[in-house]
């Protein structure tokens, strides 16, 4: 799409839809109507149809926050359709900031909602530019979150004062940490916003002042409401730390003490305590003044770091609150040694658990608790913890494993840390599952077909695997399945082939999986020719067409039993005489077999399948006379409305059916595997073919 095409269609878009860039009450009315009743467009309406309620005040303002859309017609330039995007977006991050100041979370999360999205997604269609998009798009992400933060906020605070008017101290307390938490968040969150406002506005004339102000009041709230809850339920302490030496490693560890005692100097006495240093959890005790001692080994700690913070952490039902301090470290880098001592089982298939036992240390000292990478055949299981030399989590197979011997690897991924990188790995044998394609359709239209069904295996569906949609041998479509293993599409049926009852397959066959070959197959019925009510000069016109085709049936016939679509073996014929349909020719059968086995311990597997159908074609053509030329899935056809146990004698020819379309016309062919099993079922019609001779017609 050009440029020119692209800011047309957007615009034309942006009219029909959104004819002002409404702001304040028209938004709201926008966003409930979405919600509620569908009234959004009346909302707008009124909203164009209202005074100017910003009087004055409105005329100062520099920032054009409402537009006339007559202004905008398809001549609008793509400086005027950036600015109208633009206003938009930063209208509803204000817009919402003003909602949140007020009160309202709800409404205020709207704002930054699906119809932001849709309108930055436009944004970066007409404008392409990706530094601006992305302020947009963080300044959404974080307003959200700090707005979800504030409604939690305010449900807890109601939670907390309940607790305290019922008299339940402990799950006061309890709350009152919980609010900490989401106080430091809506601290953090407000900040964040901010720098993206600014970001936004950096060089340009989009104005977010009275929005920064708007989000700055909310945290300003909720930080001197939390500062009244947290002197009237709890007591604040102080940490102190003094450590031997700031050069530390894994083998030699941070010896550090300290006291904590409350704001007033009064010791925490005689009890344990709990501290997080780095991402370490310590337990220690202190004595009758507050203090205490401990060691701390470094493990993932950034080399970069100039320091680590020490943490003490209350227990939830404590009167004390937390407090945090930094020791000045210089970490040096040790590198540990993993092994594998066991996993089970070393068989596996497709959502099996693999659990691993493995050795990390450094020196004689284990290293737990740390996080380990956990992949097979280079595809990631993902990351897990660790406790006494064992994963932790739920580390299984996934289907994008294919099935053999192959390589288990558990390594400890870090980069530039305390502890260096490590890696060892062993075999494990992936086995094949059986996995359960489904599928069903229906007609929508004249050749149009909606298509839906699931891929499951082990109990459940299979996320992110290539399914094809095959009819009459042609492939409609490739669809890929969601997290439940479903898939769905609507596709359209070749012209010659949506008459009548048409078979529409679903096929799962990557053999870049562990999951067997499926297939799953349902009819879909269309009008036949016979069907449909033509007009009297349609049925003239057609009356005239077939005595046409009857003069000239004679010379047809001649030329159909002149040519046929089944290759003969170069050594019994010649390369440019043809085969005649109809004709028996057991040697030439076994002698096309004869050659596929050839071709396939040549490693050419496609040209054995394609030998193995002609020589099928050859076998089964002689015994129900067959005439004319026919496609592959035509004789197949003919062949299964012919046999006397349609759906077991068929079987076969639809194995080397399908193999010859993939080895004839799919992009990747088949593989030795797939040639060997066509080869066997081809050996296995022209055996009975000849045993049991023509039938009857």
């Amino acid at each position: 799409m050009t440029n020119a095409v692209g800011r047309t269609l957007v615009l034309a878009f942006l009219l029909v839809c959104f004819p002002l860039s409404a702001t304040g009450g028209g938004i709201a009315a926008a966003s409930a109507g979405s919600v509620d009743d569908g009234s959004a467009l009346a909302g707008v309406a009124a909203q164009q149809e209202a005074p100017d309620a910003g009087g004055d005040d409105a005329a100062d303002n520099d920032t054009v926050r409402h537009r006339n859309p007559d202004e905008y017609d398809e001549g609008a330039d793509q400086a005027e359709l950036e600015r109208w995007l633009s206003d938009r977006l930063s209208g509803q991050l204000e817009d919402g900031a003003i909602q949140l100041s007020e009160g309202e979370a709800d409404l205020a999360s709207q704002f930054v909602g699906e119809e932001y999205s849709d309108r930055l997604e436009q944004y970066v269609e007409v404008t392409g530019d990706a530094e601006r998009a992305e302020a947009f798009d963080q300044a959404q992400n974080e307003q959200k979150r700090m707005t979800e933060a504030v409604s939690e906020y305010e449900e807890t605070k109601e939670e907390y004062e309940a607790a305290r008017e019922a008299g339940d101290e402990e799950r006061a307390r309890e709350l009152a940490r919980e609010l900490e938490s989401l106080a430091e968040e809506i601290g953090n969150s407000s900040q964040n916003v901010q720098d993206h406002y600014d970001s936004i506005s950096n060089d340009s004339d989009i104005d977010l002042t009275d929005a920064a102000e708007e989000i700055e009041d909310v945290n300003e709230e909720v930080q001197t409401e939390q500062a009244a809850i947290r002197e009237e339920s709890f007591v604040e302490t102080e940490l102190s730390i003094e450590a031997t030496s700031e050069y530390i490693s894994f083998t030699d560890p941070l010896v550090a003490s300290g006291t904590v005692e409350t704001e007033n100097g009064t010791p925490i006495a005689n009890r344990e305590i709990r501290l997080k240093v780095g991402n370490q959890e310590i337990r220690t005790e202190t004595d009758e003044s507050g203090w205490f001692d401990f060691e701390y080994r470094p493990i993932s700690v950034p080399l970069s770091a100039d320091s680590v913070t020490v943490e003490y952490v209350p227990e939830n039902e404590s009167t004390y609150l937390g407090s945090e301090t930094s020791v000045p470290v210089d970490i040096e880098q040790v590198e540990p040694t993993i092994a594998i001592d066991d996993v089970e089982p070393d068989t596996v298939a497709y959502g099996d658990r693999v659990d691993v036992d493995y050795d990390l240390r450094v020196g004689d000292e284990r290293v737990d608790d740390v996080p380990v990478a956990v992949s097979v055949d280079g595809t990631p299981i993902g990351l897990f913890g660790s406790s006494n030399g064992s994963t932790t989590g739920n580390p299984t197979v996934p289907a994008d494993v294919p099935s053999g011997e192959r390589d288990l690897r558990i390594s400890l991924p870090f980069e530039d840390r305390a502890l260096a990188s490590v890696t060892t790995s062993t075999t494990v044998t992936v086995a094949e599952t059986e996995p359960e394609l489904s599928v069903s359709a229906s007609p929508t239209g004249e050749r149009e077909v909606t298509v839906n069904g699931t891929l499951e295996a082990t109990g459940g569906g299979v996320e992110g695997q290539s399914v094809r949609l095959v009819a009459d041998g042609a492939v409609l479509e490739t669809v890929s399945t969601d997290a439940d293993g479903a898939f769905g599409a609507s596709v359209t049926v070749p012209e010659e082939t949506a008459t009548g009852e048409v078979q529409l397959v679903a096929v799962h066959d990557d053999e870049g999986t562990n999951l067997a070959r499926t297939e799953a197959a349902t009819t879909v019925s269309f009008p036949t020719s016979a069907d449909s009510l033509l007009p009297t000069w349609a049925w003239l016109a057609l009356g005239l067409f077939v005595a046409a085709v009857g003069a000239g049936g004679y010379w047809y016939r001649d030329r159909a039993s002149a040519s046929a679509p089944i290759p003969t073996d170069p050594d019994e014929a010649d390369d440019d005489a043809p085969t005649t349909a109809g004709t028996s020719d057991p040697v030439s059968s076994r002698t096309l077999l004869s050659r596929a086995s050839d071709q396939l311990s040549s490693g050419n597997p496609n040209d054995a399948v394609r030998d193995c159908y002609a020589a099928v074609r050859q076998s089964l053509e002689s015994r129900f006379a067959a005439s004319g030329p026919l496609t592959h899935w035509e004789f197949y056809r003919r062949y299964s409305d012919r046999s006397a146990d349609a759906e077991t004698e068929s079987a076969p020819l639809r194995d080397v059916t399908e193999g010859y379309e993939r080895a004839a016309f799919g992009p990747d062919g088949v593989s030795e595997r797939e040639a060997e099993a066509v080869l066997e079922r081809a050996r296995e019609l022209c055996s009975e073919a000849t045993r049991t001779g023509p039938a009857d017609d």
